[in-house]
């Protein structure tokens, strides 16, 4: 059957508009729609990835914390030191899991309790070089669970994302360069630590850029390294000593401080790079967030992190008080 359109006025056939295409305005239109639900939603898409990555931080920090009570009971009861100390190229070192390694943090001494090898080449020297190019002082760390996924690329073994309450838990720096085991506060045992559940082990750790105003704190730097111990240009890195975290309240002239070779000496402190918070494991081994305010952190004027906070987290017996010699849990 022959269909035929209806004539027009004209004496024409009507010619029906497609119904499938679309005019210029309602694309704008439809663009536009497109444009402000990617406004809405990358906000909220990317505050989900932020809390994603500080769940995981959590969960690092829970195995470290197993790792912690772990290496303990398999060290009559002794936890771990913050660094082994420098007592020349191939001293201190200890067996991790992997093989030797020339003075490892407390993350890696923490290995074979973990179930996680640092290190894919540990090396049992300073002078040696691995297979990445990194020498056996500053190893990058290979395996996820040392480093935090908001600092993905804080990788280095001197400059990590995970500091440790070394003042009160494992110091084992030296009094005297010349004597092998005169360490300053090590070995520490875990049954000393009156308020395990309310005493700071490790956590998030800006390093020595938190002595310095905001503004002026400097990019990390997975390699850098003072050529001379009076550059402050390294200590304003974020990460810089990272290993390293040091309390609140610091008595600078009789006690300990993570930057102490530098002049003047500057300090680390917990970073708040999680929405504000700094993910914080206890000895007791749970792990939450909180803000430098909670941790006892106080802030001088210009921004930077002061020396005059407050311990009562920090030091094991519930006082605060800073570390110095005479210090006893």
């Amino acid at each position: 059957m022959l269909i035929e359109w209806p004539a027009n006025s004209a004496g024409g056939a009507v010619q029906r508009r497609g119904h499938g295409a679309f005019t210029l305005l309602e694309l704008l239109v439809v663009v536009a729609v497109i444009g402000l639900l990617i406004s809405i939603l990358l906000p909220a898409l990317s505050s989900a990835r932020a809390q994603a990555r500080a769940a995981k931080c959590l969960a690092n920090l829970h195995v470290l914390g197993q790792g912690l009570a772990l290496y303990a009971a398999d060290h009559r009861d002794v936890l771990p030191p913050g660094r082994l100390p420098k007592i020349d190229d191939c001293n201190a070192y200890a067996d991790i899991l992997g093989g030797r390694k020339y003075r490892p943090t407390f993350t890696a001494m923490m290995s074979v309790a973990v179930n996680a090898p640092p290190f894919e080449d540990p090396k049992p020297c300073k002078t040696d070089w691995d297979r990445f190019g990194e020498r056996g002082d500053r190893q990058n760390y290979s395996y996820a669970v040392y480093v935090c996924p908001s600092v993905l690329e804080w990788t280095d073994e001197r400059n990590g994302s995970y500091g440790y309450n070394y003042q009160f838990l494992g110091n084992s720096r030296l009094f005297d360069s010349d004597v092998v085991d005169s360490y300053k506060n090590w070995p520490v045992q875990f049954t000393w630590v009156r308020y395990p559940g309310r005493t700071v082990a490790a956590g998030d750790c800006m390093g020595t850029a938190a002595a310095y105003p905001p503004n002026d704190r400097q990019p990390y730097d997975v390699n850098e390294r003072p050529p001379y111990e009076d550059d402050l240009r390294v200590a304003e890195c974020y990460g810089n000593e990272g290993f390293n975290l040091d309390p609140p309240r610091i008595d600078l002239e009789n006690g300990e401080i993570a930057g102490y070779n530098y002049v003047p000496p500057v300090r680390s402190a917990a970073d708040p790079r999680h929405a504000g918070n700094a993910n914080m494991l206890w000895v007791d081994g749970h792990a939450n967030a909180r803000t430098l305010q909670q941790l006892g952190y106080q802030f001088e004027s210009d921004g930077s992190i002061g020396l005059d906070g407050e311990n009562l987290q920090w030091s094991g017996n519930g006082l605060d008080v800073p570390w110095t010699p005479e210090f006893r849990p």
